[in-house]
């Protein structure tokens, strides 16, 4: 749909050539991510700024493959995919089924508060090392749940309990960040939620827009590191409850889109 002239509602706009994608929950992400692997037949590898990892489990389980090529699967899930982001996965767990289901290579996290980056896997030119796995299990017999998609603890070391759980990040430095990107020859694809830039915890603390500035020049070196994404995605995270301030949200977002401007137009 296309985006209203304040650019704050959900939408789609253009800067320099390249697709910025607003939604409101983070997790209606997932089909662009599904769409985008088919339209490149390839993984993506995902940047992430955000405050939170957004990678816990435990998501009912898609539609069995039975038995069909990677790429036809993901095709015949499409019309179910809108449906089930919306209803069946939440913005803390929606990132597991798009690994589940192979699209995801690896995933870079970036905490701006905390200028520190947490991977999720590697990538190596074409090719990724170290990305968390996944299975399905079915829910507690007493349960009517059917399957659910979560971290495999035979292949992946886990943190958390319960629905809660998730693989322990690699921490690493901007420079190793840096190389990963300049070896990667995946299609790149960030997710950018505007609490990474002011979160309801930072009210009071200092100016807003002294620590949006300050958090956007944080930013600002990992976008120059990234080659021209496929798309960005903005998640302004006000449904179903907000993590960032409702006062604040939009002078966030119109700070994020005039970085954009400034590394890729």
């Amino acid at each position: 749909m296309p985006i209203n002239k304040s650019c704050h509602l959900p939408g789609e706009l253009f800067i320099g050539g390249m697709r910025i994608i607003i939604i409101d929950p983070h997790n209606h992400i997932l089909p662009y991510w599904f769409r985008e692997y088919l339209a490149n037949r390839n993984r993506l590898v995902v940047v992430r700024i955000d405050a939170h990892h957004d990678m816990f489990h435990y998501n009912p389980a898609l539609p069995a493959r039975e038995g069909r090529d990677a790429f036809e699967y993901v095709s015949r899930l499409m019309p179910y995919l809108q449906g089930y982001c919306q209803e069946k996965v939440n913005e803390g767990n929606f990132t597991t089924p798009a690994f589940h289901c192979g699209i995801i290579a690896a995933l870079y996290h970036f905490r701006p508060r905390d200028n520190r980056m947490d991977a999720y896997g590697r990538v190596s030119g074409s090719d990724s090392i170290g990305e968390p796995t996944t299975t399905e299990r079915r829910g507690n017999p007493r349960e009517s749940k059917g399957k659910r998609i979560i971290w495999d603890e035979n292949t992946t070391r886990l943190q958390g309990r319960s629905a809660k759980t998730f693989p322990v990040p690699e921490k690493i430095g901007m420079n190793d960040f840096c190389r990963d990107m300049q070896d990667c020859i995946l299609p790149i694809a960030v997710g950018f939620d505007l609490d990474g830039l002011f979160e309801n915890s930072d009210k009071g603390s200092s100016s807003p827009d002294e620590i949006i500035n300050d958090r956007l020049e944080r930013v600002r070196r990992i976008l120059l590191s990234v080659a021209r994404p496929q798309f960005i995605c903005l998640a302004r995270s006000q449904t179903p409850r907000s993590y960032i301030p409702a006062e604040i949200v939009d002078r966030a977002q119109e700070s994020a889109l005039n970085l954009i401007r400034k590394v890729f137009a």
